[in-house]
This record gives structure tokens, sequence and C-alpha cells, in this order.
């Protein structure tokens, strides 16, 4: 094997290079994708304080922790069964919604929140407002065998 680098391995080192150097420029893109999902279900919330407190008490009573993209994933999967798309308008996001909260009570997927029913769409959006405004609950920690 000769000590020089062949034309064809400089274009792979180079590409590779290029590649690498490229990854964390496009992580922040990432991240604000997920922040833009929560937004928007979180601008559908007409006040989202009082729906974090709600979370929050779920999340306590429950010993469910989660952040936002979590919460955000796990709602708009159940919405694009109601024809949402991220980005829509925020009219379209809260007819989705509404749509996807009257076939939890049909189908009877409720949770419950200091004795109060409430679907499972909405105790979610509720935690992803908690968890958006840094109110929701520490991790709960497994307990340890001793």
């Amino acid at each position: 094997m000769s000590g020089s680098i062949s034309r064809r391995h400089l274009i792979i080192l180079a590409g590779t290079g290029l590649a690498a150097a490229a990854l964390p420029a496009a992580l922040p893109l990432l991240d604000r994708e997920r922040k833009t999902l929560a937004d928007e279900l979180l601008a559908t919330l007409t006040d989202p304080a009082r729906a974090a407190e709600i979370g929050r008490q779920w999340m306590v009573s429950t010993e469910r922790g989660g952040g936002t993209s979590v919460y955000a994933q796990k709602i708009a999967k159940r919405l694009r069964s109601h024809g949402w798309h991220p980005g829509d308008a925020t009219d379209i996001t809260r007819a989705a919604i509404g749509a996807r909260v009257r076939d939890e009570f049909r189908h009877d997927d409720m949770v419950e929140i200091s004795g109060w029913q409430i679907s499972r769409t909405e105790a979610e959006l509720c935690a992803l407002a908690a968890a958006s405004l840094g109110t929701a609950p520490a991790e709960v920690e497994e307990p340890r065998a001793g």
C-alpha cells in the first residue's frame, strides 16, 4: 500500500468532512421544527397558564413525565387521523382537536383530573402547556431495590 492518498479517497474524505461540519448547523433547525409543532398546538389554547395547571395536576396524579416534543408528537399523531397537518391554520387545528376530543368521548378514552373527566388529547394538550411553560413536575424517579 502506498503512502499517498488517491483522488477518490480525497473526495470521499472531503465530502465526509463537509457533512460533519454541516451537522451542528442543522441541529437547531430540527429543534426549531419541534418547537414550532408545540407552538402550533399551544396556539389553540385560550389560557395556556390555566391549561398548564391542569396538565401539571394530571402529570403529578399519574406520575407522568415527558417533555414538550413528546406530547407534541403524540397529539400531532392523533390529529393527523382527522386530516390535520403541521402548518395548518389555528382554526383548522382547533377543528381537528375538537373532532379528536369528540371521538375520545365516544370511545370512553378519558382521564380523570381532580374528579373531572376529560379526553386524553385534552389532558396531553394541558401537559404540553405545563412542559412548555416550565411548570411540569420533575421527572419521577423509579424506587430503588434495596
